[in-house]
């Protein structure tokens, strides 16, 4: 069992041990959430030429790249990643694994922004492929949600500033509401302020 969390990774300083797909596919993600990723590998695949920010060094990991990190990413050899791993932990550094055998206390859901609603699944490493075919079927559940969420999000702050007993408990009603509902309530609450 794991706890999903959302990293928020805006200027954090990031390792990446690996220089195959996995790795190239994990800089390209952190790099995309804000994150200042250092690749360390012996070899980086050819696609590592065309990525730009990313501070590349060509050597074996060492524990003394994870200085200043507050992630590290194991994309490398099993035996690498688990010495990764085990130097982060030390260090009281979140490292993220495709496979928590190789000790890593986190792993990245298959993940997608729909209109504003983060969807994320995972099979727990059972079969990581299944991922998009997951994704699908939450993106068509999650489509009359998002087209609400606007509407939700307006009142839901109007809500929550008043504060009262029976904002917090309309409040509570929302999400079950259509959308023309929502959007006539905004109108009356938003005529009192």
């Amino acid at each position: 069992m794991g706890l999903c969390v959302e990293l928020f990774l805006e200027g954090a300083r990031v390792l990446v041990v690996g220089g195959g797909r996995l790795a190239l596919r994990r800089c390209v993600q952190l790099q995309e959430q804000g994150a200042v990723v250092l690749a360390v590998s012996p070899e980086f695949m050819p696609a590592f030429e065309s990525l730009h920010g990313i501070e590349r060094r060509t050597a074996a990991y060492e524990a003394s790249f994870l200085e200043g990190c507050v992630l590290a990413a194991a994309a490398a050899t099993p035996e690498v990643n688990r010495r990764l791993a085990a130097d982060a932990e030390a260090r009281g550094i979140l490292t993220l694994a495709a496979a928590p055998e190789q000790g890593a206390r986190a792993h990245v859901l298959k993940s997608e922004w729909e209109d504003g609603i983060l969807l994320a699944c995972s099979t727990g490493g059972a079969f990581p492929a299944l991922g998009g075919q997951l994704l699908g079927a939450l993106r068509e559940t999650a489509a009359p949600f998002a087209a609400r969420l606007p509407l939700l999000r307006r009142l839901r702050r109007i809500l929550l500033d008043r504060g009262d007993e029976a904002s917090l408990t309309l409040l509570a009603e929302l999400p079950e509401k259509p959308e023309a509902e929502l959007a006539a309530l905004l109108e009356a609450l938003e005529k009192k302020q």
